[in-house]
């Protein structure tokens, strides 16, 4: 029964007492800060690998997982896989930070106002829908700049970006902001709205992972280190399982050229794009590198989480 599933420590209860109700809004935040870090730490080179398998399509230029990996690494070395890190390692522990901390703050709220002493598992997704919506509008330029960086395969060519900020502004300049910088916002925001996945796997699995590590449920103290490297892998998972071919269309729109009239019109018109050329299989580039991503990114990110959760005073 996971129809009243408490998110305890993470959550909150909906009726936490007055003098410690401000730090325990903070404290998610400032948690939230060090799984972003320890998420870009660890899959930042995977989702290199993934980004150009999805701009190059399946009849690009890679035949596969194995041929992008060495492709990068003989060609580029292997600081080839780590480019546009210094965005999201700055920038996703931000994003993170505020993710992390909007969404159980928003949990606790919503279970506030529908009466619940502790959070159900339907508050859990609704509040991961709503934080998830909002922090579209934080990442879409980050994820922008971030994939036309890593599809950036000659670093000396002419007209090639110097780095994020050099990317950003000139981006900017040429394209504005709706046009340019948040070229592929709609593909992002349904993206992240599909953290519902996300968080409410975690949620479901931790206290399924409590019960069998502890023999209680999760609410009740701090989720055991095993068990919450175990349930964040397997939330990553669900994540992508839930949205990926969405993520092939954002991709595809934020890494092609910056020109105008722009590559794709739309969503709509990348997602026919994919289809007519590649077949439904174009929806799944780079899904393998994805998926191995998946388990060990999102295991450090949410044990970040609980390590720091841990650490801090209550």
């Amino acid at each position: 029964q996971f129809s009243r599933v408490s998110v305890g420590r993470m959550g909150g209860e909906a009726g936490a007492a007055e003098p410690t109700a401000a730090w325990t809004r903070v404290r998610k935040f400032v948690a939230g800060y060090a799984s972003g870090v320890s998420l870009v730490a660890v899959g930042h080179p995977f989702d290199t690998i993934k980004v150009r398998m999805q701009s190059e399509g399946a009849k690009g230029r890679f035949n596969g997982v194995w041929d992008c990996l060495k492709t990068t690494v003989t060609k580029e070395g292997v600081g080839g896989l780590y480019k546009g890190m210094s965005t999201p390692l700055l920038m996703t522990g931000v994003v993170n930070s505020l993710l992390f901390g909007m969404h159980y703050n928003f949990v606790s709220e919503i279970a506030k106002v529908r009466g619940h002493d502790r959070a159900t598992l339907g508050d859990t997704c609704a509040a991961a829908v709503g934080s998830g919506a909002i922090i579209s509008l934080i990442v879409t330029p980050m994820e922008g700049i971030k994939a036309r960086l890593q599809v950036q395969y000659n670093t000396q060519a002419k007209g090639a970006y110097k780095g994020p900020v050099d990317c950003a502004v000139r981006v900017y300049r040429n394209l504005g902001v709706t046009r340019g910088i948040y070229r592929g916002w709609l593909p992002v925001c349904l993206c992240r709205m599909s953290n519902y996945s996300y968080f409410g796997s975690y949620a479901v699995i931790s206290a399924s992972l409590a019960q069998i590590f502890r023999g209680d449920s999760a609410d009740d103290g701090k989720l055991p280190f095993a068990a919450s490297f175990i349930a964040g892998g397997a939330s990553g998972i669900c994540y992508w399982l839930s949205c990926y071919p969405i993520d092939v269309v954002k991709n595809k729109m934020q890494a092609a050229p910056d020109t105008w009239p722009p590559k794709y019109s739309g969503m709509s018109a990348a997602f026919r794009h994919i289809i007519r050329t590649e077949g439904i299989r174009g929806l799944f580039v780079g899904f393998t590198p994805c998926a191995l991503r998946a388990f060990p990114a999102n295991a450090a990110a949410f044990l970040g989480f609980e390590a720091a959760m841990w650490m801090l005073p209550e």
